[in-house]
């Protein structure tokens, strides 16, 4: 089986995103952040199951919560390595802010934490902080 290969830019010699809507590098950063923000779910899941006294907690391995995160955190690597191949790290590691915005209230959703005043002003805060320092540096194409 012959190996994949990237399609390369002849210009300047560097390889282009794959065709297709899930191959675009913004769609993988979202599944990286996705992933990410589940595999804090999960693991939490799986840490609460584990015996307290155990050391560091190792006794959570046994939980099928604590191995799901960690696919979730693998697969959300894959994602994010493939994003970051045509994704400028200021813009991509920016984006990935909003993991601080979807695990809270993937907490208060799923797990019944709770999100006081200050933690919400902080969600709103850290949108707006994304979205400010974001939007005009996806419309900057860097020259390395």
């Amino acid at each position: 089986m012959p190996a994949v290969v990237e399609p390369i830019d002849e210009a300047r010699g560097e390889a282009k995103p794959r065709k297709g809507w899930f191959f675009n590098p913004y769609v993988q950063l979202s599944i990286s952040i996705l992933f990410s923000a589940a595999a804090q779910i999960c693991l939490k899941k799986g840490a609460d199951k584990a015996v307290p006294g155990i050391l560091l907690g190792i006794e959570g391995l046994r939980s099928g919560w604590t191995w799901l995160g960690i696919v979730a955190m693998v697969s959300s690597l894959f994602s994010w390595l493939y994003g970051l191949r045509f994704v400028a790290l200021n813009i991509a590691y920016n984006l990935a802010g909003f993991v601080q915005v979807l695990v809270p209230i993937a907490s208060w959703a799923l797990l019944g934490e709770k999100i006081g005043p200050v933690r919400a002003c902080g969600i709103v805060l850290v949108c707006a902080g994304v979205w400010v320092v974001a939007r005009p540096l996806m419309h900057v194409k860097e020259e390395l």
